[in-house]
C-alpha cells in the first residue's frame, strides 16, 4: 500500500512539474504583452502630452508585472533601467530583459521626437518578442506536460 502511495505521489509530482514548467512559459507571454501594453500606452501619452515622463510612467503603469517595473522605474528615475529590471521577480528572459533594459536607457535623455521614435522601435521589437514567446510557448507547454506525464509513468 505504500509503495503504492508512493508511486502515486512521484506520479503526481512529475506531473505537476511539467505542469508548471509549461505554466511558465505561459507566464513569460503573458509578462511581454503587459510590458508591451503598458508601453504602447506611454507611447500614446508621450505624442499627446508634455507632462514630465515620471508622471507619465505612473499613469501607464496599471497593474501587473509591467505595472510594477514602472513604477519602480518612477522611483529609480535617473537609475539605469536593467537595474530594476534585474531587482524585479520576473518571468523574463535575459533576451526580454535586455531589450526593456533599453526603456531606462531612453526615456527622459533625449527630446520628444526621438523618444517616440525610440519607443516605437522598442514596441516593435517587444510585438515581435511577444509573438516569438507565443510560438515557443504554443510549441513547448504540452511537451512539458508530456514528459512530466512521462516521467510520472517511468517512476
Amino acid at each position: 500500500m505504500t509503495t503504492l502511495a508512493g508511486k502515486g505521489l512521484l506520479f503526481g509530482g512529475c506531473v505537476a512539474l511539467g505542469i508548471l514548467t509549461g505554466l511558465g512559459r505561459l507566464r513569460r507571454v503573458a509578462c511581454l504583452a503587459d510590458f508591451r501594453r503598458s508601453l504602447s500606452s506611454l507611447a500614446r501619452e508621450l505624442t499627446f502630452s508634455l507632462r514630465p515622463l515620471p508622471e507619465l510612467a505612473e499613469e501607464a503603469a496599471g497593474t501587473g508585472p509591467a505595472g510594477e517595473c514602472l513604477r519602480a522605474c518612477r522611483r529609480c528615475f535617473l537609475a539605469s533601467g536593467g537595474e530594476v529590471l534585474r531587482e524585479a521577480d520576473l518571468p523574463l528572459s535575459d533576451e526580454d530583459r535586455g531589450l526593456l533594459a533599453e526603456f531606462g536607457q531612453v526615456l527622459g535623455r533625449y527630446d520628444g521626437e526621438s523618444q517616440q521614435r525610440a519607443l516605437q522601435a522598442l514596441l516593435d521589437r517587444l510585438g515581435e518578442q511577444v509573438e516569438t514567446a507565443r510560438q515557443t510557448a504554443r510549441r513547448l507547454v504540452r511537451v512539458d506536460v508530456t514528459l512530466g506525464v512521462t516521467a510520472g509513468l517511468f517512476c
